[in-house]
C-alpha cells in the first residue's frame, strides 16, 4: 500500500449533534451545465478580483444612470443631495475596466439611457453642481451640511433633498412637498443613443471589439422604474412599458451597429414589484395592474418586454436583449444590505432564500400582502421559475441575469452561508450571469461563501461543470446541493439550523476515493476540515456547525485503491 497524499482526519463536533439529516445525490438527474458568469460582483477592486477570480464585474448602480465618460462626471441623484461631480481618472470607468480585465473578469458596463449626463467643465474637472438649490427654489427640508453633525467644512449648505420646507418662500416649485419645474440644466445635459456608439467606437479603440476581447456586456441603464424618484431631477416623469421599450429600441440599436457581437442586458429591474407593473401605474394606483398595464394585454410587465424582444428583432434576426437583467432584494426586515445576524433575523434571512426557487414558500414580508387572488401568486415570488417560465413562453433563448442582490452585509455568518446557497441556487436555477451588490470586502465572511466555489482549497480548486440532483430530507436545516466536474463530485452541505447536524450522503453510484470536506462557519474561515476513504454508495460526515457552509469534495479516480489496499469496512 502506498502513502496516502491526505491525511486522513477526524471531525471534532463542537456540540452534540441535534440529529442526522439524510441527503440524496444522483449524477445522473437534473444535469446540466451552469455558467460560471454567476460568480460576478460588482465594482471589485483590481486586487480581489484577481486575487478572487471573479468572474464578472459590473460597473452599474445610480450613479452610473448620469456618468459622463467624456468627462468623467457622474451624480449621485437621490442617494445623495443629487450632486454632480466631475473626477480624476481613479475613479473613471477606464480605471474600472482596467482593473477587472487585468483579473481576468468580463465587465458588465452600464449605458446612460436616460436622455441626460453630468456637465463636465475641463476648466474645473472637479466642480460639483446639485438639482435643488435652495437659492434658486426655496428652503428645503434638510440639505448636505445639515445632513452632518458636526457639519464639516467641505459641505454644501445650498444643495437640498428636494422636499419642501414648511420655510419655503419661492412660488411654483412646491407640489405635494416636493420641489418641481426645476431646470434639469443645473446639473446635466443631454444626451443621444449617438453619444452611447461614441462611448462603445471610444473603448473598441482602447481595449479592441466584443469578438477581440474588448468590454462585451452591456446593461441598458440602472432600474428605469424608479428614475422619477432617483434621477427626478432630470426626469420627473415616471416610465410606462411604451416608455422603456422605446428606451430600448434606440439604445440597444445604437450598441448592435456599433459591435454587433456586444450582448445588452435588459430591462434591468429595480425588485420585485417591477416585474409587474410600470412606474407610471406605480404612482397613479400604486398596484400592479392599473391603466397602463391594462393597456398592454394585462400582461405583466417584464412578460410583455420579453414579448417585445421575439417580436422586434433586428434586421439580422438577431435580438436587441440578449440578457433579461433583473435586480432582487428579499424585503424580510433587516435581510438584505444589513449587518443584522441575531438568531431571529439569519432564520428569516436563510428562510427567504425560497424565494428564488419555491412555488409554495410565502415571502416574509410586505410581498405576502400582496395576495394570491389570481395565475400570478404575488405573494409567492417563486422568482427564478416565473421568470424562465415568462422567457419560455414570450421569447425563448433569452439569458436570464440577476445583477443585482444582497442576501446581508460582508461580516455576517448567516449572510455568508446565504450567499454561498444563493450561488448553488443560481446553478442549479439555470441564471446565466449574476452579480452581487457589491463586492464583498477582503476577508470578510461573505468573501468565504465565492472562496467556497472559486477557491476551495487555497489552491485554485473551483466548482464548476454540471449541477445535478441533490435532494435534503430536512431543507430548512441542510441545504445540499451537487456538481460534477474536473473528474470530481462536489456537494454545497449548507447547516442553516442553530445546532450541530450529522448528515449521511448517499449517491446513486459507487465512490472509491478518498473525499475532502472544506467549510466555514461564524467561528472558522474557510479551512480543510477533514478527509476520509468512501467506498461505497454512503458516508456520513459528523458534526457540521450551525450556520455554516460545506463543501464535500470526491475525486472520480484516486489511485489510494491501487496496489490491492483496501479501506476498512
Amino acid at each position: 500500500m502506498r502513502a496516502l497524499a491526505i491525511p486522513l482526519l477526524l471531525f471534532c463536533a463542537a456540540a452534540i449533534a441535534a440529529g442526522t439529516v439524510n441527503v440524496s445525490v444522483d449524477l445522473g438527474a437534473d444535469v446540466h451545465p451552469f455558467s460560471p458568469l454567476i460568480f460576478g460582483v460588482a465594482f471589485g477592486n483590481a486586487q480581489s478580483n484577481k486575487q478572487m477570480a471573479y468572474t464578472v464585474d459590473r460597473w452599474g448602480g445610480n450613479s452610473t444612470t448620469r456618468y459622463n465618460w467624456r468627462g468623467p462626471a457622474h451624480n449621485a441623484g437621490n442617494d445623495y443631495f443629487f450632486l454632480g461631480y466631475g473626477s480624476d481618472q481613479t475613479d473613471s470607468a477606464d480605471t474600472f475596466i482596467a482593473g477587472a480585465r487585468g483579473a481576468g473578469a468580463q465587465v458588465l458596463l452600464t449605458l446612460p439611457t436616460l436622455g441626460w449626463v453630468q456637465k463636465f467643465d475641463a476648466n474645473d474637472p472637479t466642480a460639483v453642481g446639485w438639482g435643488f438649490s435652495q437659492a434658486k427654489y426655496g428652503a428645503q427640508t434638510l440639505d448636505e451640511c445639515r445632513y452632518y453633525n458636526p457639519q464639516p467644512a467641505w459641505c454644501h449648505a445650498d444643495a437640498g433633498n428636494g422636499q419642501c420646507s414648511s420655510a419655503i418662500n419661492k412660488t411654483g416649485y412646491c407640489v405635494n412637498g416636493l420641489i418641481v419645474n426645476n431646470d434639469p440644466r443645473d446639473t446635466s445635459i443631454t444626451s443621444t443613443p449617438a453619444d452611447d456608439a461614441d462611448w462603445i467606437a471610444y473603448l473598441q479603440s482602447t481595449y479592441g471589439t466584443a469578438a477581440d476581447g474588448g468590454v462585451k456586456l452591456y446593461s441598458l441603464d440602472n432600474e428605469v422604474m424608479l428614475w422619477n424618484s432617483t434621477h427626478r431631477d432630470v426626469h420627473p416623469q415616471p416610465l410606462t412599458y411604451a416608455d422603456a421599450w422605446a428606451e430600448t429600441v434606440q439604445y440597444a440599436t445604437a450598441v448592435k451597429q456599433q459591435d454587433p457581437n456586444a450582448l445588452v442586458t435588459g430591462p434591468v429591474t429595480w425588485g420585485y414589484s417591477d416585474l409587474f407593473t410600470s412606474a407610471k401605474d406605480a404612482t397613479d394606483c400604486n398596484c400592479s395592474d392599473g391603466s397602463d398595464r391594462q393597456a398592454h394585454a394585462d400582461l405583466p410587465f417584464v412578460a410583455w418586454y420579453l414579448q417585445q424582444v421575439c417580436a422586434n428583432p433586428l434586421a439580422n434576426g438577431k435580438h436587441l436583449v440578449d440578457y433579461l437583467d433583473l435586480h432582487y432584494y428579499p424585503q424580510g426586515q433587516n435581510i438584505a444590505l444589513n449587518s443584522d445576524d441575531t438568531p431571529a433575523t439569519a432564520a428569516l434571512r436563510l428562510g427567504s432564500l425560497k424565494e428564488l426557487y419555491d412555488p409554495t414558500w410565502v415571502s416574509a414580508s410586505w410581498i405576502a400582502n400582496l395576495g394570491d387572488n389570481d395565475a400570478n401568486h404575488y405573494d409567492k415570488p417563486d422568482l427564478i421559475p416565473r421568470v424562465r417560465a415568462w422567457i419560455d413562453q414570450y421569447c425563448p433563448g433569452t439569458k436570464l441575469a440577476i445583477t443585482e442582490y444582497n442576501w446581508g452585509n460582508d461580516g455576517t455568518a448567516s449572510g455568508a452561508v446565504a450567499q454561498a446557497e444563493v450561488l448553488a441556487i443560481f446553478a442549479r436555477e439555470g441564471v446565466d450571469l449574476a452579480t452581487r451588490w457589491i463586492a464583498p470586502g477582503a476577508g470578510t465572511n461573505v468573501e468565504d461563501a465565492f472562496s467556497i466555489f472559486l477557491d476551495y482549497d487555497g489552491a485554485g480548486g473551483k466548482v464548476l461543470g454540471d449541477s445535478a440532483a441533490a435532494v435534503s430530507a430536512s431543507v430548512d436545516q441542510i441545504g445540499a446541493y451537487a456538481f460534477h466536474g474536473n473528474q470530481r463530485t462536489m456537494v454545497l452541505l449548507t447547516n442553516k439550523d442553530t445546532v450541530t447536524h450529522d448528515v449521511s450522503v448517499s449517491f446513486d453510484t459507487a465512490h472509491a476515493a478518498t473525499w475532502t470536506l472544506y467549510g466555514f462557519d461564524p467561528a472558522h474561515k474557510l479551512h480543510l476540515q477533514g478527509s476520509n476513504i468512501i467506498a461505497g454508495k454512503t458516508l456520513t460526515l459528523p458534526g457540521l456547525l450551525p450556520i455554516s457552509a460545506n463543501l464535500l469534495v470526491i475525486p472520480d479516480n484516486d489511485d489510494i485503491f491501487r496496489d490491492g489496499f483496501e479501506p476498512a469496512q
